[in-house]
């Protein structure tokens, strides 16, 4: 099977990142895998075309608008001198090309598997939440897209089972066109080496964790006001914040605003986050959505009690009581009612720790993942 994929993951072009190698990965399991990297602007660092495997190549396309009109000009040409199986798209603009390309050939070279191939498009956030569409203008135009292009695909693949129900609800107001197949693949976390030494704050009696990037749909100004509230009964508590992004300054000055600079720490970009996951007894996620959060996933590998708003994998993974504690997305009050529930409560937070860490090794493996993933191309093709 050959393999045309649509990426926005410039790393990718890196041979030795995570996104690299896991694309090396795909190439060993298909005949051919060649990935178009859609990216504003290329790391000085990254080339613009790699050789990851004997079958996998990468290749970028830089500019603001003008790398949408390169990949569907380039994946015409690569589809004039070669018969691709599947085009796979990453993202909702590359889906639309992957439509655009799939439309235009039928049209002008007049149809058949060798002219049109199949295509995949892959939805990886929760497009359809209300904070999705409110975020910013692009995201309202991307909800706009995905509903249109939802019932256009061969198939679709989902993480989390949140983002399929709502993609079978958009696809079912459309009663002329069937709603594709939707398949569920979460997406993969590395597997945790729990013999790391934790990272330790004896500052602190309870260490409370982030780690995100600092953007403001991941709401940590959230945790700052939980935590101001918080502190006033558990004064001994402390809120580490891993990751940077263009919120930090705007977060220091909120902490400052509050006085909490005792208690609440920011680490900055970690390459290693391992210590940080391992060392917490509590950890944070306060997005106002997310696809899936792989974050939290990570927290319980570790043995952090995880409370989140209700969003990504949510009620699927983290289930309310059981494996975790989920809030109301923004609602405060509640969020610092299930933090102070885990620090004035050691057996919960315990018992917590140990469903979760039983619900996580329920997850697929790194073969498992691979595997679901090219029966899903191969399905769809």
């Amino acid at each position: 099977m050959k393999i045309l994929m649509f990426s926005a993951d410039p790393t990718i072009l890196d041979k030795e990142s995570s996104a690299g190698k896991r694309m090396e990965e795909y190439g060993k399991r298909v005949e051919k895998l060649d990935i178009l990297v859609l990216t504003p602007h290329l790391d000085i660092r990254c080339p613009s075309g790699v050789e990851l495997a004997g079958n996998t190549k990468a290749h970028a396309l830089t500019g603001k608008f003008a790398r949408f009109l390169k990949a569907y000009f380039k994946a015409w040409r690569m589809l004039g001198r070669e018969k691709y199986d599947l085009l796979v798209a990453q993202d909702i603009e590359h889906a639309f090309v992957c439509w655009l390309l799939a439309w235009t050939r039928r049209v002008q070279v007049g149809g058949g598997d060798t002219a049109c191939p199949m295509w995949q498009m892959q939805i990886h956030a929760d497009i359809f939440s209300p904070y999705f569409t409110r975020h910013s203008v692009f995201n309202k135009i991307r909800a706009m897209l995905a509903k249109f292009l939802i019932p256009r695909a061969s198939c679709v693949r989902v993480v989390s089972e949140r983002i399929k129900k709502s993609a079978i609800r958009t696809c079912n107001v459309r009663t002329d066109i069937a709603c594709p197949e939707i398949a569920v693949s979460p997406i993969l976390t590395e597997s945790a080496d729990l013999n790391v030494e934790p990272k330790k704050f004896p500052e602190f009696d309870k260490t409370i964790l982030m780690v995100s990037r600092l953007a403001s749909e991941k709401n940590v100004g959230l945790a700052i006001d939980a935590m101001a509230e918080v502190l006033k009964k558990h004064p001994k508590a402390g809120l580490i914040i891993v990751g940077d992004g263009p919120e930090r300054e705007a977060l220091e000055l909120k902490t400052k605003s509050y006085k909490l600079q005792a208690n609440v720490k920011f680490k900055g970009w970690q390459n290693d986050t391992a210590p940080y996951y391992k060392g917490a007894d509590i950890f944070l996620l306060t997005s106002w959505y997310e696809g899936w959060g792989m974050s939290a996933v990570e927290a319980m590998r570790y043995g952090a009690a995880v409370v989140m708003d209700d969003v990504g994998l949510a009620g699927e993974v983290v289930e309310d009581g059981k494996t975790g504690l989920v809030v109301p997305v923004g609602d405060k009050n509640a969020l610092v009612g299930a933090i102070t529930r885990l620090l004035e409560n050691d057996e919960l937070r315990r018992y917590l720790v140990e469903e979760a860490a039983k619900k996580v090794q329920k997850l697929p493996s790194a073969e498992e993942y691979y595997e679901r993933m090219v029966d899903s191309w191969q399905k769809c093709a």
